[in-house]
């Protein structure tokens, strides 16, 4: 939506865009995940949304009599509300769900002539020019152990059936937002982690939303594997912002919040931390998800006919301009080996419009 909300502002015409998505209205998936896990306030800055105007959020707030309090510490951290309000707007305002085709999940990609040919589940679209920005949604992160009954991970889409006692598994801030969640509904909780809990304010140094703290990530230049162990070491997975660690740590002082220490084991029906048995009728593993496996997705027909590039971890090599090919582009956790550590975070889908919007006015392609 960032991307289809930068080519319109800029001048895109709306007759020209399309987009296809598996679910059935634009940011489902986005408002399905932070409404399960109750979020409050995003982790990102107020400068950060769908419109390429940084202060669009601000002065929406402003124009609509939000209060202070939709906007959390020094940077600004806009509300859940807040955000969802503004997203709804921009994308009413632009009229893009007269251009989005929903419940329609693409199954392959391939070229043909000078065109690409999108097919569904459903259809068959032919476009000049392909964007992909898919998230990193599509697959869950589950332990080991995680087939023992009643566990689940969050953002699986099987029913739900909460039980009064829940053991929460992960130290980020799903965890912690979800971990409150259950205890607001008066469950106990039961919080595994396999660390004492981490302070970050964002997923990693503020710097590397600029070119001063990216200067020894572009050195790298192509050494794609040294690229990727950048990015790994910098990240801060299974971290927190410091005022959703202490409300966190209050609980558990307080003592109605569990919160149990190290590595989680099975055995047989049970699930162990250093002999310590825990509660096992509702598990939900809060254990992160994973981007598209490029050779095991959509865009594995295109991959083979064109005979493309893939890095020695898997994923497509990407130019400065996030082009796989000719009019074919990747963003968010596809190209975190090109935009840096805020790749995958709504940072991350700003910098991608910057870099592929321009492109398609220099050729006048249609997306």
């Amino acid at each position: 939506m960032t991307l289809a909300v930068s080519y319109l502002e800029q001048g895109g015409t709306l007759d020209d865009l399309m987009i296809i998505d598996a679910n059935d209205s634009p940011l489902h998936n986005w408002k399905t995940q932070t409404g399960r896990i109750a979020m409050s306030h995003l982790r990102s800055t107020r400068v950060h949304h769908l419109s390429s105007n940084p202060h669009a959020l601000k002065q929406f707030a402003a124009c609509y009599d939000y209060g202070s309090h939709h906007f959390k510490d020094t940077f600004g951290r806009p509300s859940l509300a807040l955000f969802n309000d503004h997203c709804d707007q921009t994308i009413d305002d632009w009229q893009l769900p007269s251009r989005f085709i929903g419940n329609e999940p693409v199954v392959r990609v391939t070229r043909e002539e000078n065109l690409y040919i999108i097919e569904t589940n459903q259809r068959r679209i032919t476009a000049d020019l392909v964007i992909v920005a898919t998230g990193q949604s599509n697959a869950v992160h589950l332990p080991d152990w995680s087939g023992l009954p009643g566990c689940r991970h969050i953002f699986s889409t099987e029913e739900v059936n909460e039980q009064d006692h829940v053991t929460v598994v992960g130290g980020g801030i799903t965890a912690l937002h979800y971990a409150l969640a259950r205890h607001q509904k008066g469950h106990h909780v039961t919080l595994v982690t396999k660390r004492p809990l981490e302070v970050s304010q964002f997923d990693a140094d503020r710097s590397f939303m600029g070119p001063k703290g990216l200067r020894a990530f572009h050195r790298l230049e192509d050494d794609w594997i040294e690229k990727r162990s950048f990015v790994k070491a910098e990240r801060r997975p299974g971290t927190s912002p410091n005022d959703l660690v202490l409300k966190v740590k209050r609980l558990i002082r307080q003592g109605v919040i569990d919160h149990v220490i190290g590595e989680a084991v099975r055995c047989d029906e049970q699930l162990y931390v250093d002999g310590q048995a825990l509660p096992s009728t509702e598990i939900v593993c809060c254990t992160g998800i994973r981007p598209l496996d490029t050779r095991q997705s959509f865009l594995r027909p295109l991959l083979e006919q064109l005979d493309l590039p893939l890095t020695p971890c898997g994923t497509p090599v990407l130019d400065e301009t996030l082009a796989w090919t000719d009019d074919f582009y990747m963003t968010g956790a596809y190209a975190d080996l090109i935009v840096g550590p805020f790749a995958r975070a709504i940072y991350g889908g700003q910098e991608a419009a910057r870099r592929i919007i321009p492109r398609l006015f220099s050729t006048q392609k249609y997306a």
